[in-house]
């Protein structure tokens, strides 16, 4: 590798300091906004149509007569799907497929399930297109989504991860009411065509999600007298490297220098080959081959903490909120309220969702409330509001109830990545939030599960949601060995 340099002269004083290095340099901005648009946009398809998991559920029972707890696995097994999907988009990316592949895929593999899903004379086939394929292709789009979306920023990180995962909160609220109005007017089947061409457009979210473009870094040493020898502009731009401000003097190196040498870096961009392209598939904290994906779960101290299976369970049983999602329109229908009616409920039910998780985020960073703590009160008031739901029948107290269950249950989404690093540490937290993940996804095919079973048995709505409540109890109970822990200083800050 040789550099370019203006000026003619020799220059035996520049001496190396470090090897070539490759590596991405995010844009902080630019193109990195189209991106931004590309996550939030396949947040609002993906969170959308998983909401509306109980809109469809109603549409399906119409459609093929079947019970509500063999239909309602469709639904569960796509939103659980969403939660596994994790760990076999990192196995892609280890083979060394980029973002853009892998949500460019994803698009066409779920594209295809639901016009599949058109066509299947049953349920049982319904439960493999729709919900295995379809919510294992959409995991993939969504975890590759928002993770080159954080690849492309540095300082403005926070505020693009906000901007695109706030996506999934408009989905939340526009498209379970959109769905119940195609459903009403194309049917079923129709309806699965559009909701098809959702995620057709995938494929456009992820062209837009293109790879950096790798750069070698060089630093160099060059003496103050051999700097101001330069010509009559002084600046090390006459010997081919960079501009003037992107001087680091012996003061900001990282290795300590004479006073009298300053240290440059030489940035020069590289052919987009095919094995640059391959590189820059990986952020710096994507596995970029299967030791390294090992590696991410090989701290044995984590399989060690019990209260890290504390943590797990606690979750298992707060994941029972998730299949509200998919019984509040039934309930709604059950009470008197039409159908438009309970679409609406689950909408509020989005719109809640997207503002508490920036009310989490205040509680803990601005007012300083122990993380700990306020999802143990978080637990509570969702229990109480999930036992109180057989007693609202007007379509007011529904929206009332919801809401407060909405609330509590949205907390713990921006809690647990956070509860999770107090436990385990920093250094363990991507390890441990995977297997937070899958056990959430097993909460989210389960209770879905469950409540149908029950409620075909005994024909109660009342009794499938004190089920409910009585689950969340034990999360509860759970939650008060991680405060108790908490109280003797057991965890990480």
């Amino acid at each position: 590798m040789s550099f370019k340099i203006r000026n003619s002269k020799k220059l035996p004083e520049v001496k190396t300091v470090t090897q070539p290095e490759t590596e991405l340099r995010p844009p902080d901005g630019g193109w990195g906004w189209a991106v931004c648009f590309a996550a939030f946009m396949t947040n609002f398809t993906i969170t959308g149509i998983t909401s509306s998991n109980g809109v469809i559920l109603l549409a399906l029972l119409d459609l093929y007569n079947e019970s509500i707890s063999k239909t309602s696995i469709i639904g569960s097994i796509m939103t659980g799907g969403s939660m596994f999907g994790g760990p076999f988009t990192l196995v892609l990316l280890a083979c060394k497929a980029s973002h853009r592949q892998v949500i460019m895929f994803a698009g066409i593999v779920s594209s295809a399930s639901a016009i599949a899903s058109a066509f299947v004379p049953n349920v049982e086939m319904l439960i493999l297109t729709y919900g295995a394929l379809g919510g294992l292709s959409l995991a993939g789009a969504f975890f590759s989504a928002n993770v080159v979306l954080g690849c492309y920023f540095t300082t403005k990180r926070a505020l693009a991860l906000g901007i695109g995962y706030s996506g999934a909160g408009c989905g939340a609220i526009a498209l379970p009411y959109l769905t119940e109005k195609s459903i009403s007017y194309y049917g079923m089947r129709g309806t699965f065509f559009l909701i098809a061409g959702l995620f057709l457009n995938l494929n456009v979210y992820g062209a837009l999600c293109r790879p950096l473009k790798p750069v070698i870094k060089q630093r160099f040493k060059i003496p103050e007298s051999r700097r101001n020898s330069s010509d009559e502009k002084g600046s090390v731009t006459n010997l081919g490297f960079i501009p003037e401000d992107e001087i680091i003097s012996d003061t900001q190196s990282e290795k300590s220098v004479p006073s009298s040498e300053y240290i440059i870096e030489k940035i020069e961009e590289i052919p987009n080959t095919l094995q640059m392209r391959r590189l820059s598939a990986f952020s710096e904290k994507t596995p970029s081959d299967f030791g390294e994906l090992k590696s991410i779960f090989a701290h044995r101290s984590m399989y060690t903490n019990k209260y890290f299976y504390l943590l797990l369970f606690t979750f298992l049983f707060w994941a029972v909120g998730d299949s509200l999602f998919i019984y509040y329109p039934s309930y709604a229908e059950s009470v008197g309220l039409n159908r438009e009616q309970g679409a609406l409920v689950v909408s509020v039910f989005g719109a809640i969702f997207t503002l508490s998780q920036i009310m989490a985020g205040i509680l803990v960073d601005f007012l300083h409330i122990q993380t700990i703590y306020l999802f143990s009160a978080l637990l509570f008031s969702m229990c109480l509001s999930i036992a109180f739901i057989p007693y609202c029948q007007t379509f007011a107290t529904v929206v009332l109830d919801a809401a407060i269950i909405s609330m509590s249950y949205s907390c713990g989404i921006t809690l647990r990545i956070v509860m999770i690093a107090s436990v385990l540490g920093v250094e363990k937290m991507s390890a441990g939030y995977s297997i937070l993940s899958s056990m959430i996804g097993i909460g989210y095919i389960v209770y879905p599960l469950i409540t149908g079973i029950v409620y075909d048995m005994t024909r109660s709505f009342a009794f499938v949601f004190n089920l409910d409540a009585a689950f969340v109890s034990v999360g509860i109970l759970l939650s008060f060995g991680l405060v108790y822990a908490q109280k003797k200083g057991k965890f990480y800050n």
